[in-house]
């Protein structure tokens, strides 16, 4: 019986391990994906708003005929980044709403990349 109870006890411990290693694993992955890099961003936003907004938030054919802003310009970057987060969630005008198809933390994402598009001269250091 000792020999069974310490071969039970030996796969407890190693299953044990092999789902804390697995959990963790996840974490890790849910929390690379949450931080979202610029890459990841910009991945995003040619998924999700380019066909409209343009690579590089200039509006296409399509967007110019849906009157979609230039991203870069004064009237967007002028908004504050909870006034741009209400406008990917909720829409605006002919834009839809992509709450519930993005997270929060894509939202940030893309409103970071955005503020990148921003046509303030660069002052000089």
């Amino acid at each position: 019986m000792r020999i069974g109870r310490r071969k039970s006890e030996k796969s407890r411990i190693f299953y044990g391990r092999v789902v804390a290693v697995t959990v963790l694993s996840v974490v890790l992955n849910c929390v690379t994906a949450l931080a979202a890099p610029k890459g990841g961003a910009r991945t995003l936003f040619n998924s999700d708003c380019a066909s409209c907004h343009g690579q590089n938030g200039t509006p296409t054919a399509v967007g110019k005929s849906l009157n979609a802003p230039d991203l870069g310009s004064t009237d967007v970057q002028k908004h504050t980044n909870t006034e741009l987060q209400e406008i990917i969630n909720n829409g605006k005008d002919s834009m839809p709403p992509f709450k519930g198809k993005l997270s929060d933390a894509q939202i940030n994402s893309l409103v970071a990349y955005i503020r990148s598009f921003s046509k303030q001269p660069k002052t000089p250091h």
